[in-house]
């Protein structure tokens, strides 16, 4: 079952926790000026937005590093559509070869116009890029993007999708929101309280949320839904790096269904939190049996000089 923390803004199931439940640093400003906010727009017909952040002021490096030479942008690409080519031959996706090259292109114009600056907690051109060729070779009707942040993925959907496409958007807060699409229906609930419609549609499904991966994969079975990308799609040995990991991944469930590990608990701290997660509540799953392919994306630093934000993957069901 699915549950929701509603002070650090999070969804967890019973496979893990963080058992270290010291206070937030300075939450006792933030809860004020949560009250306060509230208490204002119970008086004046305005929206007053009030954030307390640290104040790092950079942008997404690639707004701030980037290739000018015309011939070695254009080397660039044809090397990012051969790469997308492979990835898109091993996830068994049928799709015109000299489509390919004109997405990549058709990309990197949309990427060029983005209204978010600051991509330095989501996705960032690399992973972006295998998301809208994936989005243009499916052309689903329906798109389900679980995890919204700022709005850059829904930016990249919305210019991947024609006008007949409808957006589910769902995410449990969208205080942090810069961008909606006019395609959009946005649901500030998880999924699961609010499931969209998916009779006569061609249903991709983009899962960003921090919540089992696990979960998600059983309401995709549940639903149908054969197209899915798996954000921090992270491996036992490095799902430390997430503050809020997935678990169980579907990485996870592949190593486990490999028999990679034998005991029943594995703790680890991440920022400073110890973490204890429970294997022994799902080792004995079998919903990968339902995947077809697993593939994860592959990485762009070499053509592009810009590092993957995380692990991602696209998961077909059978």
């Amino acid at each position: 079952m699915i549950k929701f923390d509603p002070l650090r803004k999070k969804t967890y199931t019973s496979y893990w926790n963080h058992f270290s439940k010291k206070p937030k640093k300075f939450q006792s400003i933030f809860l004020f000026f949560k009250k306060f906010k509230k208490r204002i727009r119970q008086l004046f017909p305005y929206h007053l937005k009030i954030r307390v952040e640290k104040n790092e002021g950079k942008p997404y490096e690639m707004f701030s590093s980037f290739q000018t030479d015309i011939t070695l942008l254009s080397y660039r690409n044809s090397l990012l559509s051969k790469t997308v080519i492979t990835f898109l031959k091993k996830s068994k996706l049928k799709f015109l070869k000299a489509s390919i090259p004109k997405f990549v292109d058709e990309y990197c114009k949309v990427f060029s116009k983005t209204p978010i600056l600051d991509l330095n907690s989501g996705f960032g051109f690399n992973e972006g890029l295998f998301l809208f060729c994936i989005i243009k070779v499916v052309r689903p009707t329906l798109v389900i993007e679980s995890g919204i942040m700022k709005g850059f993925t829904t930016y990249l959907i919305d210019a991947a999708t024609d006008k007949s496409c409808t957006i589910s958007c769902y995410d449990i807060s969208f205080e942090n929101i810069e961008y909606r699409s006019k395609k959009a229906k946005y649901f500030q609930n998880d999924i699961i309280k609010t499931p969209p419609n998916l009779i006569n549609h061609k249903v991709l499904a983009f899962w960003d949320d921090h919540t089992s991966q696990l979960d998600r994969l059983e309401f995709s079975i549940q639903n149908n839904i054969k197209y899915n990308i798996f954000d921090d799609d992270l491996s036992f040995l490095n799902f430390h790096s997430d503050g809020w990991p997935p678990i169980p991944s579907i990485t996870m469930l592949y190593e486990l269904k490999n028999k990679l590990l034998k005991q029943e608990k594995i703790k680890w701290i991440s920022r400073g939190r110890k973490g204890e997660l429970w294997i022994n509540k799902f080792s004995n799953n079998d919903a990968i049996k339902n995947i077809s392919t697993h593939t994860k994306f592959t990485s762009l630093f070499p053509y592009t000089g810009y590092k993957s934000h995380s692990e991602c993957s696209f998961v077909k069901l059978n």
